[in-house]
């Protein structure tokens, strides 16, 4: 038994005085946590913009004057790509608030005024006879009612600077908020024209006090969750966009007056994952098919052609495909992150499930390499993991590559 000196019996005496107070004031504890999260808000929303925006960004600098050796091209190259990206953004927003978003709530008001009377003219028809009953009942429910007379122009109007109980609160929660994504949306664009390498910088220094190879271990990590979320958010983004342009196109040579609207519903459903484009493509149907139920078929069959070609054409060239996952890794992944935290939850299962796929292959693979002694097998575990770690560097950007 080993004996105990002054320093372990000061330690002890440490935890135990941590742990009483923990317990006798985790109130204030918890305070200061939700203190402490609420000023770091602002840093995560900017490393969150920061990232997406280094996709586009990094695509155009692999793209701009690619074979040119002059110095010139060399230092423009990065703040040239950076800005048109950003004018891309911008003009995406302006877009985006000023037509797609009120073409959305056009729709959805739309089929909410005139949703219910279609389903009763629908289940008049002799085939809904046995359901007939259980539908109605529901339709009259005070859940369906309530959904019925609620306002969405009023709720937009709300969210975005309309009339509250109380117009202080609405003050400061909007103030709040112009705030934080003020201060994210200047920490993103620090972080995006910092020339400084002030991230190798830190991570140079920490390494001093926690060892170089605690720093290899975590830069394996957020290399692997690199590779994951960058695959991830270029096949969703290319997933969406192209159903929901085949849906608006399909319903825009229907003559179907709400295309846009039923494009930008399918688009948005289809960034969630695995239940996103079933819901879309439903959901779309039904709404097209309250005026047109021959449109409804077309827009249907169009919508779910694309999926398949897209699936078989376009999907497997895009991204990495040592970080996709197997079907059942997705519906675990989505179930637990969507009970867990929602629509947010189940849109960063997949890449976080992904992430922790692929270390716990690395770390198989490195111990098996162990067990058996092989330096030869070791060392191409260790080669494997730099080449999984730098996942998308070599197609940093646009994540299309063809697969070997």
């Amino acid at each position: 038994m080993r004996k105990l000196n002054l320093s372990s019996y000061t330690t002890l005496a440490l935890a135990g005085v941590l742990i009483c107070l923990i317990f006798k004031g985790w109130e204030s504890i918890f305070s200061f946590l939700g203190i402490l999260f609420t000023a770091v808000v602002p840093l995560f929303l900017g490393l969150s913009i920061a990232y997406v925006v280094s996709i586009p960004t990094n695509f155009l600098q692999r793209h701009f004057f690619p074979n040119s050796k002059s110095d010139f091209v060399a230092t423009i190259r990065k703040p040239v790509c950076l800005v048109f990206t950003l004018i891309i953004v911008l003009l995406i927003l302006v877009y985006s608030s000023s037509v797609l978003i009120p073409a959305l709530i056009e729709i959805v008001t739309v089929v909410q005024e005139h949703g219910q009377e279609f389903i009763e003219q629908v289940i008049t028809h002799p085939l809904f006879a046995p359901v007939r009953e259980p539908i109605h009942k529901f339709l009259m429910s005070d859940a369906m009612q309530s959904v019925r007379n609620m306002d969405i122009a009023g709720i937009v109007e709300t969210v975005f600077g309309g009339s509250v109980t109380s117009v202080t609160n609405q003050v400061l929660t909007v103030a709040n908020t112009v705030m934080t994504c003020f201060f994210g949306v200047l920490f993103s664009f620090i972080l995006l024209t910092d020339t400084t390498n002030a991230g190798q910088k830190l991570m140079s220094t920490i390494s001093v006090y926690v060892g170089q190879e605690r720093i290899e271990k975590f830069a394996l990590v957020l290399g692997v969750a690199d590779a994951s979320f960058h695959n991830f958010i270029v096949r969703q983004c290319i997933e969406a966009s192209i159903l929901g342009t085949t849906g608006t196109l399909v319903l825009l040579v229907c003559g179907f007056d709400y295309a846009l609207g039923v494009g930008v519903l399918m688009f948005l459903l289809a960034l969630l994952p695995i239940v996103g484009y079933p819901v879309g493509l439903f959901s779309g149907a039904f709404m097209v098919a309250i005026f047109n139920p021959w449109w409804a078929l077309v827009y249907l069959a169009f919508v779910a052609l694309a999926q398949v070609l897209e699936a078989t054409f376009v999907l497997p060239y895009v991204g990495d495909p040592r970080t996709a996952l197997p079907p059942v890794w997705v519906a675990v992944g989505v179930t637990i992150g969507g009970g867990v935290a929602g629509f947010l939850g189940m849109l960063m299962a997949i890449p976080i499930t992904s992430t922790i796929r692929q270390l716990v292959i690395i770390g198989a693979n490195r111990r098996r390499g162990m067990q058996a002694g092989d330096v030869e097998t070791e060392e191409t575990s260790h080669a494997g993991k730099v080449e999984l770690a730098q996942g998308l560097k070599e197609d940093d950007g646009d994540g299309v590559g063809k697969v070997e």
